[in-house]
């Protein structure tokens, strides 16, 4: 639903605010043209330009630093469930989620307590190093429990996302947090000179072949019924499908606005993309059998995932096509998220062609806060590949990510406008 991103009225700041298309509290209208943009007061706005004013709110001001209760909440925590093994020597650990208990969640500007039944956990602001949000799942990482997993059942799991994140912004006040995923960044994280290096020139993992071939035989009966089938529901377009490279190693990035993004360029793209997956889609055996054959590899995105990089060099490393999100996570309002700095930085160390490709129309089909589909165009633009410097991972510094972070959005949001 709209008010899992539009948690608060964008005029009022009103929690639990939408009512019969008014705001419950200062009766601002409200309507939904399309699934970009909305219509409040008469006033017709991208949806972005909506979630900003929500977010611009300050927190609830409550006694003693509260903020918010929520209502129900099941908390789980991560453990392992056995080894993973996929095409083209891929091997990584199975995580899964444990339910612990179902109780209430509690923000202050100093901790994150949870009360349940049988368990109570309380989590200090200033021992939390990641957040995240997967559905309607927030991912909490603090030094004491690890990751702890808050499924919200009955509210928005955005909107505690984004409460969290001001309490942790307030937090390391005057320092700004640039990245809150795999780990909180800070601006002072980065070296503003270069290291010392030797023998990292190129990046190497051992080659292990679980399988004979790297790629499954599924794939190639799959591809061009999927293609048939996605052509009849879809109007799908593609330009620039020249520009990727028919053979060797390469690495493919691209702007990220529905759930069906990997879909369509996997079935799009002549080449097999290796895609990575969030853990918790393979934690059912058809989806992990899936999942394999479909060329892809799990990573465990609310923490540094060392096997998850791993495995990507390993991709690259056989001379495949590695295809990576560069934004981390689904957009919510359709605009373009911040590039994470780990991608960043693999792709600079791999020093192998990167290839933007732009998908225009994907978000009106399926925004990340609704689960129907509908029907209306695709374009799948390839662009020409990016001229970045190759520079292993001790030799890079601020201005080196901040430069190639400022050229892959930039590419991106151009071809992602329909420009070729």
């Amino acid at each position: 639903m709209i008010q899992d991103l539009l948690y608060r009225c964008p005029v009022c700041g009103a929690f639990d605010w939408l009512e019969k298309d008014r705001c419950r509290s200062c009766g601002a209208s409200f309507f939904k043209p399309t699934r970009s943009t909305a219509r409040m007061n008469g006033e017709t706005a991208p949806l972005s330009a909506w979630y900003a004013k929500t977010c611009a709110f300050d927190l609830p001001a409550g006694p003693d630093g509260f903020v918010m209760k929520s209502r129900r909440v099941r908390v789980s925590q991560e453990s392992v469930s056995g080894l993973y093994k996929g095409f083209a020597g891929i091997t990584a650990y199975h995580f899964t989620r444990a339910p612990l208990d179902t109780g209430n969640l509690t923000l202050s500007h100093t901790r994150l307590s949870f009360t349940g039944v049988s368990v109570r956990l309380a989590v200090a602001v200033e021992d939390i190093v990641s957040i995240t949000i997967e559905s309607n799942t927030l991912i909490v990482v603090d030094r004491r429990h690890g990751p702890l997993f808050f499924d919200f059942l009955e509210e928005s799991g955005k909107m505690w996302e984004d409460l969290l994140r001001k309490v942790l912004v307030r937090h390391h006040a005057p320092e700004e947090i640039v990245e809150f995923y795999p780990r909180i960044r800070l601006g002072t994280s980065f070296k503003r000179h270069p290291a010392t290096v030797q023998g990292h020139l190129r990046l190497r993992v051992p080659d292990r072949r679980w399988y004979r071939k790297d790629t499954s035989i599924l794939e190639t009966i799959l591809k061009p019924m999927g293609r048939l089938i996605l052509s009849t529901a879809f109007k799908i377009e593609t330009s620039g499908m020249e520009n990727i490279p028919s053979a060797g190693p390469a690495v493919l990035l691209a702007n990220h606005t529905s759930f069906l993004d990997s879909v369509f360029l996997g079935f799009f793209i002549r080449r097999t993309i290796w895609f990575m997956a969030k853990n918790s889609e393979y934690r059912h055996p058809f989806m992990k059998w899936f999942l394999r054959h479909a060329s892809t590899f799990p990573v465990r995105r609310y923490t540094t995932d060392v096997l998850a990089v791993r495995n990507a060099v390993r991709v690259v490393a056989g001379g495949h096509l590695l295809g990576i999100f560069p934004e981390g996570e689904r957009s919510w309002d359709g605009s373009m998220l911040p590039i994470r700095t780990g991608t960043v930085r693999l792709v600079l160390a791999l020093g192998v062609p990167v290839v933007p490709v732009g998908i225009r129309g994907a978000y009106e089909i399926m925004p990340r806060w609704t689960h129907s589909i509908r029907r209306t165009s695709i374009t799948l633009n390839a662009g020409r590949p990016l001229v970045l410097p190759h520079i292993p991972i001790p030799a890079q510094t601020a201005s080196d990510i901040a430069d190639a972070s400022r050229t892959i959005a930039s590419e991106l949001e151009r071809l992602a406008r329909g420009n070729t």
